[in-house]
């Protein structure tokens, strides 16, 4: 059996349309050192590297997406388990070729709009929960007579870059022309935007409720705010606010007109995946302050995430976010399917060199004789000194991407010098994640960053990875 090193671990690739390039970064199990010596062949619709003495050959195609220019690899770095290239996409002069922008222009006017999909409806009654106990939050829940509460406005507040000192909501007095209270009530909602008893107010990871509906949870030192069963973290009370901010990873909302028994607990969203409400979070953030693309400038976004555990001495975390490039194009290779035996690879084993080898040494019925065309392909490969025999072979095929680069660096808050620099920047967009969040974020960035070896990665502390947004 021919030995085999094994599948390439990672592999990505940038297509840069106006600069009429591709740029390669794969990784390979096995150091190069290791390997005898490596060949990068082209062709005008695929990439094939051949590693002599591991007896590989790895077939990269691209010629359904771009074509490429087999005279122009240039970038070349072979580094520990990593190749990187860049080639040219162009096959005719550069100034000679038209720039599709009507078609990238397309491309974004094809984003869909941002709107999380709430699962808790106006007019339901609701018990809320505890996610890790079960354990309902307030008194009447255990009540037969009256269950839950009944939210009566569900809506979705505004960015989160706006202060919330500048939230506010249209007076509703008009129809109340002698009610001073319900007057004041209506004008406090234009400065404070705070919700009332039976109101439901969210943003991208959290709830917001009235603290009178919250009577069976724990609160120390008059803001972190936790579950009086079992102690989880639940969330954090407003400063001179009458409201409560509820991470959604700590709660659920069970329909309270349903049977307990067999009613699932809903999640705030449609969506409770950490990292895909992250995805939409950072998608939602650049759409709203990336107006200078529009304008045809490079966009220059920064992003600063903190990470506040509960306590008077919780430590803070911050990660901070520069995106380089909002719509880039980008190519990994095509797994297989989740039942295959190699799901875990990149690429797959065709071997077609190796079965029409062995093919050759089956007998045939009536051994003497002889396929005088299969003599002909038998000569010409002795011409290449059986090297394609030799060899298995592994295709790669691949699937496009959009994606975010962006550069990214976290740490404890230790009065850095660089992120009191962010902190007052203005320009600089500052959002707060809950705990989950935060770290499927880091691990995410983390694990993409992998794809690009260190010599491009890391610059002044940040590294540099990808964020898919379709």
């Amino acid at each position: 059996m021919i030995p085999s090193t094994g599948k390439i671990d990672r592999l990505l690739i940038e297509l840069r349309p106006r600069l009429q390039c591709a740029n390669f970064f794969i990784s390979f199990p096995r150091k190069f050192v290791d390997i005898e010596s490596t060949t990068i062949e082209l062709s005008t619709d695929r990439i094939t590297i051949v590693m002599k003495g591991e007896r590989e050959r790895y077939e990269i195609r691209t010629g359904d997406y771009f074509q490429l220019h087999t005279q122009t690899l240039s970038s070349l770095v072979i580094k520990n388990r990593y190749i990187c290239f860049r080639v040219n996409t162009n096959k005719s002069v550069f100034g000679s070729e038209r720039l599709c922008a009507s078609q990238e222009n397309n491309d974004q006017n094809e984003e869909p709009t941002f709107r999380l999909a709430c699962n808790v409806e106006p007019g339901e009654r609701y018990r809320v929960l505890c996610s890790n106990c079960a354990g309902p939050l307030s008194d009447n829940s255990l009540s037969s007579d009256d269950p839950g509460i009944t939210f009566n406005r569900v809506l979705e507040l505004p960015s989160e870059q706006l202060d919330t000192d500048d939230w506010f909501c249209h007076k509703h007095d008009h129809h109340h022309h002698g009610g001073g209270v319900e007057a004041e009530s209506s004008t406090n909602l234009t400065t404070t935007f705070e919700p009332q008893q039976g109101d439901l107010f969210y943003g991208t990871f959290y709830a917001l409720l009235h603290r009178s509906g919250l009577q069976r949870v724990h609160v120390r030192n008059d803001r972190f705010v936790y579950c009086k069963r079992c102690l989880q973290y639940l969330g954090s009370t407003r400063k001179n606010r009458s409201s409560v901010k509820l991470w959604y990873e700590n709660v659920h909302f069970q329909p309270a007109e349903r049977s307990t028994t067999t009613t699932i607990p809903l999640s705030l969203f449609r969506t409770d995946d950490s990292l895909e409400l992250f995805h939409y979070l950072v998608r939602k953030t650049v759409r709203e302050f990336n107006f200078v693309t529009h304008l045809g400038l490079p966009p220059s976004i920064k992003l600063m995430f903190e990470l506040r555990r509960p306590g008077l001495q919780g430590e803070v975390f911050y990660l901070l976010m520069q995106i380089m490039d909002c719509q880039l194009s980008v190519f990994r290779a095509k797994h297989k399917r989740a039942g295959s035996s190699s799901s875990e690879s990149c690429s797959d084993d065709v071997d077609d060199c190796k079965a029409e080898h062995e093919s050759q040494n089956v007998p045939h019925d009536g051994g003497d004789k002889e396929d005088p065309v299969r003599r002909d392909d038998e000569d010409e490969e002795d011409d290449d000194v059986f090297i394609d025999n030799a060899y298995q072979k592994h295709t790669i095929k691949l699937e496009r991407h959009r994606a975010m680069k962006l550069m990214y660096q976290y740490e404890k808050y230790e009065e850095q010098p660089l992120f009191a620099f962010w902190r007052e920047d203005s320009n600089v967009v500052n959002l707060e994640l809950s705990e989950p969040m935060f770290s499927a974020a880091i691990r995410y960035l983390d694990a993409n960053s992998s794809y690009v070896p260190e010599c491009y990665r890391v610059n002044l502390g940040f590294c540099m990875s990808y964020l898919d947004i379709r």
